[in-house]
C-alpha cells in the first residue's frame, strides 16, 4: 500500500508533466512594412546622388575627418548623464527580471519559534495542566507549480521589458553622438559667421575712413559719412549675439560631456570650409533600419512585454497549485529539542482557485489586450515615422547641397560687386549709395553662406541619426559606454564605500 507521501509525489509528478503549456497568446514579431530594399534606397537615390545601398557606417562621425569631433563623441558616450540614466534604468529592468526568474525556484527559510499558551477550563480535562510551552525549529519551503504558465509569462514580460530598456539606452547613445556632432558643427558655423563679421567690420572701417578723407577733400557729403558709420555699426552689432550663441553652444557641449559649464574649456571650433566632402552615404535596407533604430526596437519589445502580460492575467482564471513543506523539531523545552521523537515534518499540495474573482480577472485580461493593441499601433507608428524621418533627412540633405552651391555663387558675385562699387566711388565715378547697397548685400550673402555650410553638415548628421547608427560602437569600444562607471560627485549612495 502506498504511503501518503508517495501518493503526493506521484500526484505532483503528474502536475509537473502537465505544466508544459502557458495560457495566453504566444508572441510573434510584427511583419515589416511592404517596402523593398530597391524601393527604400531607390527613392532616396532619386533625391540625392550620394546614396549607396551598402551597410550603414557605424562610426559615421569619422567621415568628417575631424579628430576633435571624434574625441568629443567618445567623451560624451563615456560620461553623458542621459546615457547614465538610461543605463541605470536598464540595470533596474535586469534586476527585476532576476526576481521574476526566482518564481521557478522554491521559496522559504528557517524559523525558530516559542509559544506559551494558557487554556481555558472548557479546553482541558480534569487534572490536565492548563499551561503549556513549546519550542519549534524548522525549515519551511513552498514551491509554485507553474501549471498554467503564470511564472513563464512573467519572465517573458521581464525579458521583453529589459530588451526595451536596452534599446532605449542605444537610442540615447545614438542621440548623444548626433547631438554632439550637431552642436560642434553649429559652433563651427558661429565661428565662421564671427570671422565674416570681423572681416566686414574691418572693410567698413576702411570704407568709413575713405569717406571721411573724401569729405575733407569735398568729394563726399556728411550724409555719405553718416550712412557709412551706420552700416559699420549695423555690422558690429551682430557680434554680441554671435558671442552669446557661441557661449551657449560651448555650455551645451559641456553638459553633453558631463562637465560643469562654468569650468569647461574647449578649443575654438575651426570655421567650416567652403564645401563638405563626404563619401557616399550607405542607407542599408528597411530590415536593417528596423533592426538598427532604437525607438523601433524599444516599441517592438514593449509589444512583446504587453503580449506576455495577457498570459500573466489569464493564468488568474485557473487554479494556483503550490507544494508546501516543513521539517524540524518541536519540543516542550529547549533541552528536549534533540530527543528522539521530537522530529516533525509536513508535505502537501495546496490548491487555490479564486472562483469568485473571475470578473476582476477578466477585466484585467481585457485591459492587457487593449494595452497590447495600443503597443502594436505604437510600433506601427514608430516604423512609419522612422521611414518618414529618413526620407525627410535625405531630401533636406539634397536641398542643403543645392542651397550651398547657389550661396557660393551669390557670395562670389556680391563680393565682386562690392569691390567694384568701392573702386568706382573712390575714383569719383559712382554714388556712395551704390557702395552701401553692394556692401550690405555682400555682408548678408557671406553670412548666409556660412549658415548654408553649417546646414549642409547638420543635414548629414540628420541622415545618420535617422538611419539609427552610432550606438554599435559602444559594444566595441574600450572606454565605458554606458555612462554608469561612477555616480555623480554629489549623488553617491549612502553607505556605499
Amino acid at each position: 500500500m502506498n504511503s501518503p507521501y508517495q501518493t503526493i509525489v506521484v500526484s505532483l509528478s503528474g502536475l509537473t508533466l502537465l505544466a508544459g503549456c502557458a495560457v495566453g497568446p504566444d508572441y510573434a514579431p510584427p511583419l515589416p512594412p511592404p517596402l523593398s530594399a530597391s524601393q527604400f534606397s531607390g527613392s532616396l537615390g532619386q533625391v540625392h546622388a550620394g546614396v549607396a545601398p551598402g551597410a550603414v557606417e557605424v562610426e559615421w562621425w569619422r567621415s568628417f575627418d575631424d579628430p576633435v569631433l571624434v574625441t568629443l563623441i567618445q567623451r560624451a558616450l563615456a560620461a553623458n548623464h542621459d546615457v547614465g540614466i538610461a543605463a541605470a534604468r536598464l540595470a533596474q529592468a535586469k534586476a527585476l527580471l532576476r526576481e521574476d526568474r526566482q518564481g521557478f525556484l522554491p521559496q522559504g527559510g528557517a524559523a525558530l519559534g516559542y509559544e506559551k499558551r494558557r487554556l481555558s477550563k472548557a479546553e482541558t480535562l480534569p487534572g490536565q495542566p492548563r499551561h503549556s510551552e513549546s519550542y519549534r525549529g524548522a525549515v519551511d519551503a513552498s514551491w509554485e507549480i507553474d501549471l498554467f504558465g503564470r511564472v513563464r509569462r512573467s519572465v517573458e514580460a521581464g525579458q521583453a521589458q529589459a530588451g526595451s530598456r536596452e534599446a532605449l539606452l542605444r537610442g540615447v547613445q545614438a542621440g548623444v553622438a548626433a547631438t554632439v556632432a550637431a552642436t560642434w558643427f553649429e559652433l563651427g558655423g558661429i565661428e565662421a559667421e564671427l570671422a565674416v563679421v570681423a572681416s566686414i567690420v574691418q572693410s567698413q572701417r576702411d570704407s568709413l575712413a575713405l569717406v571721411e578723407r573724401m569729405l575733407s577733400a569735398g568729394s563726399a557729403s556728411e550724409f555719405d559719412r553718416l550712412r557709412a558709420e551706420a552700416l559699420l555699426r549695423s555690422v558690429e552689432v551682430a557680434a554680441p549675439e554671435l558671442e552669446r550663441r557661441r557661449a551657449a553652444s560651448v555650455n551645451a557641449l559641456a553638459v553633453l560631456l558631463g562637465e560643469v559649464p562654468q569650468t569647461f574649456s574647449l578649443a575654438a571650433a575651426p570655421p567650416a570650409s567652403d564645401a563638405l566632402t563626404v563619401r557616399a552615404i550607405a542607407v542599408g535596407d528597411p530590415a536593417g533600419l528596423l533592426a538598427r533604430r532604437a525607438d523601433i526596437a524599444a516599441a517592438e519589445r514593449n509589444l512583446a512585454a504587453a503580449t506576455a502580460r495577457i498570459g500573466v492575467e489569464t493564468a488568474g482564471l485557473y487554479p494556483d497549485v503550490q507544494v508546501t513543506g516543513s521539517i524540524g523539531l518541536v519540543a516542550g523545552s529547549l533541552d528536549a529539542m534533540g530527543d528522539a521523537g521530537m522530529q516533525s515534518s509536513l508535505l502537501g499540495p495546496v490548491i487555490r482557485w479564486n472562483l469568485l474573482d473571475t470578473g476582476r480577472v477578466r477585466a484585467r485580461i481585457a485591459a492587457s489586450e487593449a494595452r497590447t493593441r495600443e503597443a502594436l499601433l505604437v510600433y506601427d507608428q514608430t516604423v512609419l515615422r522612422a521611414l518618414q524621418e529618413t526620407d525627410d533627412a535625405f531630401k533636406a540633405h539634397g536641398t542643403a547641397g543645392s542651397t550651398l552651391g547657389l550661396r557660393l555663387m551669390e557670395a562670389a558675385a556680391n563680393r565682386e560687386a562690392a569691390h567694384l562699387a568701392r573702386l568706382q566711388f573712390s575714383a569719383g565715378a559712382g554714388l556712395y549709395l551704390e557702395v552701401l547697397e553692394a556692401e550690405r548685400a555682400d555682408f548678408a550673402s557671406r553670412r548666409a553662406l556660412a549658415v548654408a555650410r553649417t546646414n549642409q553638415r547638420l543635414a548629414v548628421v540628420s541622415i545618420y541619426k535617422a538611419l539609427g547608427g552610432g550606438w554599435e560602437i559602444c559594444a566595441q569600444a574600450s572606454y565605458d559606454c554606458d555612462g554608469a562607471g561612477s555616480l555623480p560627485r554629489t549623488t553617491q549612495l549612502a553607505g556605499r564605500p
